[in-house]
Parts: C-alpha cells; structure tokens; sequence
C-alpha cells in the first residue's frame, strides 16, 4: 500500500467515524427535543484540522510542527495555559526567526501529553536557559548515550520504560549541566 493511498484510507475513517459521531450526538439532542447547531461549517472544520500538525520549512529533523493556535485547539487549554507549560519546562517550544512559536510533534503521545522522558529532558535544559532549537537538536541526533539512537528514538524502542526514561533524564541533566545559557 502507498503512503497515499494509506493517507486517503485514514482520512476516510476519519470522516466516517466523524460522521457515525455527529449523526449520533444529533440523534441524542433530537430525542431530548433539541436541535444540532453546527453554526458555521467551514468555521468548524478548520477549528478542527487545527488539532492536526502543519508543514512547516523546519520539519527535518525536528517537525512537523504545531503552531500555537492548534496545539491549543488540540489540548483544549488557553494559550496562558500552554506559554506556562512552556515556561515550566513542561512542553518543548521553538522560536522561529518572525517570533512565532512551534511546537514539535514529535514530543506529544496520541493523547497530547509530552512522553514521558522527553518531558524530563525538556526540563532539565530549559531550567538551564537552554533554547528550544538546541534542545530538538538534542532530542533528535543519535549518539552512543543511547546505544546509536536519538534520545526520541531510544524512548519509543525501550516503550519508555521507567529505565529509559530515567537514562534519558539523567543523559539530559548532565549535559544540560555543562551547556551555558
């Protein structure tokens, strides 16, 4: 199967299962004596594919990328919400060249919280004053640390397991504590 027709058989289930759930959720207020207001659909769509993550001329090795008005609509948290997470250290974000913040896919679970082990590495350097550029490039360049793999990748081959995790945290506080702000 190509990687096109894979694409357009996800986006098919997508729509279907979209379906099956807003005809069902019309049913449910219909039996109730309500009516579903979708309001404007094209509004709502692309609140929608907001959730999802855009192209961006960065994506290699880092991408693709969440701009900050669809990786709110995804959380489904207020923009204060994700700039304290950033701040925290608890989410990686990069400034682009116009001043815009991205933020890597790559950090998130299907369920939209940060990995665990990333979300440790993230911290680690951001309490240092180390740039989100810098700490992608650390998540993402393989290295002997970890057996030939990216941090990222070491963390998806060992499922994140409480070792990995915890190598990956400490690989980060030690280099995170010789690298200068």
């Amino acid at each position: 199967m190509s990687p096109r027709t894979r694409t357009t058989t996800a986006v098919d289930a997508l729509t279907e299962a979209l379906r099956e759930r807003i005809v069902a959720r019309a049913e449910d207020l219909r039996a109730s004596g309500r009516t579903l207001d979708l309001g404007d659909v094209d509004e709502l769509a692309d609140r929608m594919v907001a959730a999802l993550p855009t192209v961006h001329p960065l994506d290699q090795p880092l991408g693709p990328f969440y701009d900050t008005s669809g990786l709110v609509a995804w959380l489904g948290i207020s923009r204060q919400a994700l700039f304290d997470r950033v701040r925290r250290g608890t989410v990686l974000a990069c400034r682009t060249a116009d001043g815009h913040l991205v933020y890597p896919s790559l950090q998130f679970g299907r369920n939209g919280a940060v990995r665990p082990g990333v979300v440790e590495a993230v911290g680690a350097f951001t309490r240092r004053g180390v740039d989100g550029w810098s700490v992608g490039a650390w998540l993402t360049t393989p290295t002997d640390v970890f057996e030939g793999h990216s941090a990222i990748d070491y963390l998806v081959v060992h499922r994140s397991s409480p070792t990995a995790v915890r190598r990956v945290a400490e690989a980060a506080a030690s280099d995170a504590a010789t690298w200068a702000a």
